[in-house]
């Protein structure tokens, strides 16, 4: 009867919660309190509720619901547990919207993947379909009882945000009262909630330099980070001439560790903190649209400058096909046309892109501003630690050659100009110790022609960074 189904179901809900209480205990981070595990289990509940309910929901099963909800939970958390140990940080919401990217990208992850992980994801993608067809129902009653479980968890988990005065995110504090799961869940409410900034008012200014060019690069940061005394022995000579000669010159305060290009990128291009961002702050190329009024593309194309996006690799990834024309770039270069021929498994490198961006600043007939994201030093970097340590260090210096060339050439050049180089964050290289937990990445601000500056170490965020381009860029009218 009705009443043995309704049982079977919530008994099945109870099984799938205690089931998967071990998985909230896994190791993410930060110390949990005491007082902290009765929302803790309570959120985890509605959590699981709703998990559990649409598995039975699409298979009429409770046995099935409890079977897939358990496995996938688990999955999630050691997946989480593996990206807070290479990254930092457990999995976002953001992550999961922009999954579909990642699949299109796998070289970007596929090296962190152990290979037990690929055993139990191809038995995943075998077992759901087969086991879904084995215990697949017709039943109604069970689907009522799911779909009103799944109504009135969501309807109480909105109320989590007020009960726990969640208005900014925090995600060492969530992490430890909410589980991964459901800091997930809340986190994407609040970042659908978040409202667009008012456009900026337009300013009158007119093209201050010649050339403004901005060069991110790719994993770029000092090899003194590292422990390993091999890496104390590489220099990076063109950094250091750099500073010596720099507007500004210093620590960039960048978010992200071993990835999150986008964090800096977005910093440095609109101009915009992460306390501004909000819930936005872990992946605000996803809503980068609406602020186009912020962004360095926009306003030096409206003061007169020619805008130019550079980037040898797929421009899907971020959206950046879609976003750079929006925000203000006339030219969106992939360079697929750059001849250049890089071992198997390796990008473009920095010195070929480096000519790439020189025959661009010297067919320019106005004012030109080129934003450049380089790839070489991207992961992954083969064999042991030590040998991947030595593969980053070989494409670092090829990045600091590319620095040096751009200076060289500007430096010949009868021509205003302004060249920010930064680094974007720094590597994340599995089995080698760090000096510290900073994530901090250099940053110069060379002026052309050469001045007589010797600038002071300053410490900037991407933000503030970005204030400093425009400031040296622009001359209002």
């Amino acid at each position: 009867g009705v009443w043995i189904v309704v049982f079977d179901f919530f008994l099945c809900l109870l099984a799938t919660f205690l089931l998967t209480i071990p998985a909230l205990f896994l190791p993410v981070a930060g110390n949990r309190k005491y007082n902290q595990n009765k929302i803790l289990m309570s959120v985890h509940f509605l959590t699981l509720s709703v998990l559990y309910s649409f598995f039975v929901f699409i298979s009429g099963s409770p046995f099935f619901g409890v079977m897939i909800a358990s496995f996938l939970f688990y999955i999630f958390s050691i997946v989480s547990c593996v990206k807070y140990k290479i990254l930092k940080e457990p999995v976002y919401f953001s992550d999961v919207v922009s999954l579909g990217v990642l699949l299109k990208n796998p070289s970007f992850f596929v090296f962190s993947v152990p290979l037990i992980g690929w055993v139990v994801l191809a038995g995943l993608i075998l077992c759901i379909p087969l086991s879904l067809w084995y215990y697949f129902t017709n039943l109604l009653d069970i689907r009522f009882c799911a779909l009103g479980t799944i109504v009135i968890a969501c309807f109480i988990g909105k109320k989590i945000p007020t009960y726990l005065d969640i208005s900014a995110p925090d995600w060492e504090r969530d992490v430890n009262r909410l589980g991964v799961l459901g800091m997930l869940a809340v986190y994407w409410m609040l970042w659908k909630k978040e409202p667009a900034p008012p456009p900026v008012l337009a300013n009158k200014a007119k093209a201050g330099l010649d050339i403004v060019l901005v060069i991110q690069c790719e994993s770029y940061a000092d090899p003194s980070i590292f422990r390993e005394a091999a890496a104390h022995t590489v220099g990076l000579p063109f950094l250091e001439k750099a500073k010596t000669r720099a507007y500004a010159q210093g620590a960039l305060l960048v978010s992200g560790f071993g990835a999150y290009t986008m964090r800096t990128e977005y910093g440095v291009m609109f101009g915009r903190t992460e306390a501004e961002l909000g819930f936005c702050r872990y992946d605000p190329f996803l809503t980068a649209q609406r602020d186009k009024t912020y962004a360095l593309s926009y306003q030096m194309q409206a003061a007169g400058y020619q805008t130019v996006f550079m980037h040898p690799h797929s421009l899907e990834f971020y959206g950046r096909n879609q976003l750079m024309p929006i925000i203000g770039f006339d030219t969106v270069d992939n360079c697929s046309t750059v001849q250049h021929a890089p071992p198997p498994g390796e990008y473009m490198s920095d010195t070929v892109l480096a000519e790439a961006i020189i025959n661009r600043l010297t067919t320019a007939t106005t004012p030109l501003f080129l934003y450049a994201v380089t790839m070489e030093n991207h992961a992954p970097w083969p064999g042991s630690p030590q040998e991947a340590l030595q593969h980053y260090l070989r494409h670092l210096q090829s990045s600091d050659a590319m620095l040096g060339r751009l200076m060289t050439w500007l430096e010949e050049q009868d021509k205003s100009a302004l060249l920010v180089f930064f680094g974007d964050h720094r590597p994340s290289i599995q089995g080698i110790a760090y000096q510290d937990s900073e994530r901090s990445t250099p940053y110069v601000a060379v002026r052309f022609p050469e001045k007589e500056e010797t600038a002071l170490a300053s410490a900037l965020t991407p933000a503030e960074l970005h204030h400093l381009i425009r400031s040296l860029s622009l001359s209002v009218v």
